[in-house]
């Protein structure tokens, strides 16, 4: 009597657990495992969609060797927190029969309610977009391409095509010569056409800074110029003053200012005299010349 009474009130507290559900009698036993410890929780409002949650339960039944569908409905329904599980709770009792009828229930209150020619025109128009990297590229594709329903999901060929597809002209290309025969295969092989491409225009770039540099090596130096420009004014002044002195000697008038000779001293002194003075003042122009080209080009 005690262990009927017992009975009815375990019954009562899971037909309160899980009253929607229609589950036989008895139930299958439930994995001796903790399995709430490592199960995700859905309570819709996160940023998890309904179609994740539910692949990730499935994924997650079958780690666990689930094969009774009354024990993975029950797995499925400690799943749901929050706002989900309150939905759930209000459900008429004895509404869902089935694992079928517990997914569809649950898709189309929790699901996204976008029309179905959505899907197929968002996965069409999908681009790769401007430095992305191929790893998260590959990531968008694959979610994108799962949620779309089932009744408009493209085949995988059509899929391989958008994939390719969504890479610039040059990268699609290469990687439809490689004639893949699955989307995985494809994903993969994109890896190496990138970085075949890395490989072609790094080496492009070294050709390139090779020929820069003969031509760099080829033209003159911006300082060896201006040390150019400056020896051939300095040669072109002492040319002057070289025509000056020889013009000096023929008997043209100096153009250096000369001291007075004096009368007290010897011819041969006076002359070496004048001819030292001459040599300084030309001495001295040069070097103001050579300090104004200087302050010049500073």
């Amino acid at each position: 009597m005690v262990g009927q009474q017992a009975l009815t009130k375990i019954e009562k507290i899971v037909v309160a657990r899980y009253g929607p559900l229609v589950l036989p009698v008895p139930l299958n036993p439930m994995s001796a495992r903790d399995y709430r410890e490592y199960i995700s929780k859905f309570t819709g409002t996160e940023g998890v969609t309904a179609e994740e949650h539910l692949k990730a339960s499935y994924s997650y039944a079958d780690n666990l060797y689930i094969n009774e569908e009354d024990v993975w409905m029950r797995v499925f329904v400690q799943s749901l927190d929050g706002e989900a599980r309150k939905w759930f709770r209000e459900l008429p009792p004895r509404s869902i029969p089935d694992i079928e009828a517990l997914d569809d229930v649950f898709l189309k209150h929790w699901g996204d309610k976008k029309d179905l020619h959505f899907y197929s025109t968002e996965f069409g128009n999908l681009q790769r977009e401007n430095g992305e990297p191929l790893c998260d590229f590959n990531k968008r594709f694959n979610h994108l391409y799962s949620r779309i329903p089932y009744e408009v999901k493209p085949t995988p060929t059509s899929a391989m095509l958008t994939y390719a597809n969504a890479f610039d002209s040059q990268f699609c290309l290469l990687l439809r010569e490689r004639r893949c025969t699955s989307l995985v295969d494809m994903q993969y092989a994109a890896f190496e056409v990138e970085s075949n491409i890395f490989a072609a225009e790094r080496l492009e770039g070294e050709a390139e800074s090779r020929r820069q540099g003969g031509k760099s090596s080829s033209s003159s130096d911006p300082k060896i110029d201006k040390l150019a420009r400056m020896i051939e004014l300095l040669a072109s002044e002492v040319s002057r003053l070289e025509v000056e002195q020889y013009s000096e000697v023929a008997g043209a008038p100096c153009a250096f200012p000369l001291p007075s000779p004096d009368p007290y001293r010897g011819a041969q002194e006076q002359l070496q005299i004048l001819q030292r003075n001459k040599d300084a003042n030309e001495d001295q122009r040069v070097k103001t010349l050579f300090h104004n080209i200087v302050m010049e080009e500073e």
